[in-house]
């Protein structure tokens, strides 16, 4: 069993019942991916393609399985300028 932290950026939309855009989640399972938490979480599929995982800083892919004390940002592509 792992926890980790999950944060949402931006306007990022918020599936969480407790609307909170930083939440503690404890007693996951090993192994679970970064995409299989979201839809648990209440994502929609079709969203997964317009978000940014970071992970401890770091980009990574929705694949990517989550580790014992992960802290995992979820953003929008940023994008602008001349």
């Amino acid at each position: 069993m792992i926890s980790i932290t999950i944060e949402l950026m931006a306007a990022v939309r918020n599936p969480f019942p407790s609307k909170k855009r930083k939440i503690k989640l404890i007693n996951l399972n090993d192994g679970l991916s970064i995409r299989s938490l979201l839809i648990e979480s209440g994502f929609l599929k079709k969203e997964l393609g317009h978000l940014i995982p970071i992970v401890n800083g770091t980009r990574t892919s929705m694949n990517y399985e989550l580790k014992d004390g992960d802290h995992l940002w979820i953003t929008f592509p940023l994008g602008g300028g001349i």
